[in-house]
């Protein structure tokens, strides 16, 4: 099968990077548009000026982007195209891709939540939503877009749960000492400044890796001690490593259920103590192979009972890890079961058969 993949690619620890490496472990041949390389017309300043202008167009260099993707499957004729984050297309774009004979499946998959409450964020999807039925299936995160896609004329929609993504998550190799008592990882959003506020004022010694905090908070001029840059990709990994408790927060503006931090604690055998959600409790055996809270109180009560086992909170990480490998929950796993699913499905007899 022949997949024709478009995504912004500039950092390995990225998503869409991260299932790009998923297709190409399944011995499809893939062809691959990184949005990043097309860089926009105002430069540095695309970013501030589509925020203003209110205009998602203007984060690339669109109009090369459409033109490459339209010469790309022109000439490689793919069975597939999986466009991410289909903000900024043109309808013309995908319906001169729709003509093409053969004519291939177009899939669009993207993990946020328009219709959630990031009002701000309004303006990122107006063009999302007027090329939404034109694709043939959607790959969302919360059953809820389902509902809200079909709404808006789409076809066929599938929940998409990540996976571990083994090339950068994994236990160490060797012990690593416990550097970090608690750690967070993530920007300074729906309100976790209140939940680490009062974690650090009741001396829970929590670690924060983010951006935003402070611009959003006073918490790194109260902390200084407690506050980092952001850590992506090895760095990432490193603070995972060197943590005996992760907080796993998920996104409430976006009425997650779920985060990457899900997948990538568990990943490196690393004890996830996450927000109570129906997926964490799907996934996870509590105080077995993770715990969970429900609110601050919850959380403090919780952390404070867990920093003094800290060969249970290694052994919870490592139960998740062991866990995660034996059910298949692994990126590689999901993205091979949703391409056969594909194939039998969606993509026609012969090419079925063909592969």
């Amino acid at each position: 099968m022949k997949i024709v993949f478009v995504g912004s690619l500039k950092s390995q620890s990225a998503s869409s990077a991260q299932r790009l490496w998923a297709l190409q472990q399944c011995n499809e041949e893939v062809f691959v548009i990184d949005r990043s390389k097309h860089a926009p017309k105002l430069g540095r300043y695309a970013g501030y000026a589509a925020k203003i202008l209110k205009h998602p167009g203007l984060m690339y260099n669109v109009t090369a982007i459409g033109k490459h993707l339209i010469e790309l499957c022109e000439s490689v004729k793919p069975d597939l195209v999986w466009i991410e984050w289909a903000t900024d297309l043109e309808p013309e774009v995908l319906m001169r891709i729709k003509n093409l004979d053969p004519r291939p499946l177009l899939v669009s998959l993207q993990d946020d939540n328009p219709w959630g409450e990031r009002h701000g964020d309004a303006w990122i999807w107006k063009k999302y939503f007027k090329i939404a039925h034109l694709f043939d299936l959607h790959l969302v995160k919360r059953n809820s877009d389902v509902k809200n896609l079909q709404a808006l004329g789409a076809k066929q929609c599938r929940l998409w749960r990540h996976g571990i993504y083994s090339p950068l998550f994994h236990p160490p190799v060797v012990p690593v000492p416990k550097k970090y008592p608690v750690s967070f990882v993530g920007t300074c959003i729906d309100g976790r400044a209140k939940l680490v506020e009062y974690l650090l004022v009741n001396k829970i010694p929590v670690h924060v890796f983010g951006n935003r905090w402070v611009q959003r908070s006073n918490l790194p001029q109260r902390f200084p001690a407690n506050f980092h840059p952001a850590a992506e990709g090895e760095a990432y990994v490193n603070v995972i490593h060197q943590s005996q408790i992760c907080l796993g927060l998920v996104s409430h503006s976006h009425n997650d259920e779920w985060t990457m931090r899900t997948y990538e604690v568990p990943g490196c055998a690393g004890l996830l103590l996450a927000e109570r959600t129906a997926v964490h409790e799907e996934l996870f055996a509590e105080d077995v192979e993770a715990a969970f809270f429900s609110d601050p109180k919850d959380c403090l009560l919780k952390l404070q009972t867990l920093l003094l086992n800290p060969i249970q909170c290694a052994a919870m990480g490592k139960a998740a890890y062991i866990k995660f490998i034996n059910n298949g929950w692994m990126l590689e796993d999901e993205m091979k079961e949703l391409l056969a699913e594909i194939k039998v499905k969606y993509l026609p007899v012969e090419l079925i058969f063909n592969n």
